[in-house]
């Protein structure tokens, strides 16, 4: 049976692949079907401000990793962000 700090290493990595591809699905929607007010569009590479929100995420999910002492989870965590934003279902 795995240890309480893995348990939560492997939780911990996997939401962080299900928050990036939520990122993804949001990013992509924000290019295709951004709001536009006026002369400022969100449209096109407009969708690059969900990047701040991942890497706030990442910030979260590290910090989540340190009070849990998942140290595995440190490494986890970085990968299933990146493989949910941009492995899985692709590139923007």
């Amino acid at each position: 049976m795995l240890g309480r700090c893995m348990t939560r290493s492997l939780v911990l990595g996997a939401a962080a692949t299900v928050a990036g591809i939520a990122l993804h699905v949001l990013a992509v929607a924000m290019r295709d079907f951004g709001p536009t007010w006026g002369d400022f569009s969100l449209r096109g590479n407009g969708a690059i401000v969900v990047l701040p929100v991942a890497i706030l995420a990442l910030l979260v999910g590290e910090a989540l990793c340190v009070c849990h002492r998942a140290w595995a989870g440190m490494a986890l965590v970085p990968a299933g962000l990146f493989a949910g934003l941009f492995l899985i279902l692709g590139t923007f």
